[in-house]
């Protein structure tokens, strides 16, 4: 007997991001469905129309169209991205008065649907946010996880690639942490061609003597703020980052992200989301990746895990 897999993706905010993301998915034919969901239904509708008035020059036609909350009922994933366009200098957690509201009120309305797929929260600040739709929504902790340092990680390897000359897919590591200030570089991970960073970069110190890895792990912490302050806000990356999220669980790649989870006593830390190395399954965030930090990492991880912890209280 023949089967068809229909999966389904809603996203919950067209703005920048949202609808960056929604074209995202699109080009790349990662489901069957898109609906697309916003306070603004006219803004919803026009952004569906636009991208579905390309599909003959697609790969893969995807449905996409505008519509409410029952459309989550038979999701496979749920994609929040409500909030808004960040200040100039200013921070991701600055934006949590504004964006816990808007979070809490989709998260009841999704919940209302009778959804029971993946929740990919986007809204800033995401460690934040994807830990009180965890506790607002009910679902299980592996079916709501946030971007995390997903896009970090990326960007690490970017800026890498562009200090090295080099392909950055042939960096491996992972920035850890909060999806923020206190990110960091973990760079007892970090290898190019397999080959330790930091060895790398000592067997060949006449061609790359001026690459700093201190240097390195500062462009990558201020990247994003840089780019925001010139164009008023990110889209492109973060947006190709939601679209692996989502073909990764849909496909279920079982590939390794550095998405925000729920720390259960992992690296000695409780009841916080932060971005580490996670198994990315169809039912979403499975098992953690634990790696043997140093002391310093394994210090500037818990150091993170506070600061995220002291935005979570009193939400709920």
């Amino acid at each position: 007997m023949v089967t068809m897999n229909r999966n389904k993706v809603v996203i919950v905010g067209t703005g920048q991001v949202g609808s960056t993301a929604a074209y995202a998915i699109v080009t790349h034919g990662l489901c069957n469905e898109l609906v697309l969901i916003d306070h603004f239904t006219e803004k919803a509708i026009a952004e569906a129309h636009d991208l579905d008035d390309g599909s003959e020059f697609q790969d893969r036609h995807v449905k996409v169209h505008a519509g409410d909350y029952s459309e989550c009922k038979d999701a496979d994933i749920v994609v929040i991205t409500v909030g808004r366009k960040p200040p100039a200098n200013s921070t991701r957690m600055a934006e949590l008065g504004f964006t816990v509201g808007l979070v809490g009120d989709v998260v009841d309305h999704v919940m209302a649907s009778g959804f029971n797929g993946v929740i990919v929260m986007v809204s800033n600040p995401v460690d934040v946010m994807a830990w009180y739709a965890w506790k607002r929504s009910g679902l299980p902790r592996t079916q709501v996880l946030g971007t995390g340092t997903a896009l970090d990680t990326s960007r690490l390897k970017t800026i890498i690639g562009e200090e090295t000359g080099l392909d950055p897919r042939n960096v491996g590591g992972f920035v850890m942490g909060e999806h923020g200030n206190s990110q960091f570089t973990a760079w007892s991970t970090v290898s190019l061609g397999g080959k330790p960073f930091g060895r790398f970069l000592a067997d060949n110190q006449d061609r790359f003597s001026s690459v700093s890895t201190a240097e390195i792990e500062e462009k990558t912490r201020t990247r994003g703020n840089e780019i925001v302050a010139a164009k008023h806000g990110t889209n492109y990356g973060i947006a190709s980052t939601v679209a692996g999220i989502v073909q990764t669980i849909l496909w279920d790649e079982r590939r390794i992200v550095p998405v925000s989870t729920l720390l259960d006593g992992e690296y000695g830390e409780h009841d916080v989301f932060l971005g580490v190395p996670t198994e990315l399954r169809a039912n979403g965030a499975n098992e953690i990746v634990e790696l043997e930090l140093n002391d310093e990492e394994r210090e500037k991880l818990h150091h993170s895990a506070e600061l995220v912890r002291e935005h979570c209280k009193g939400l709920l």
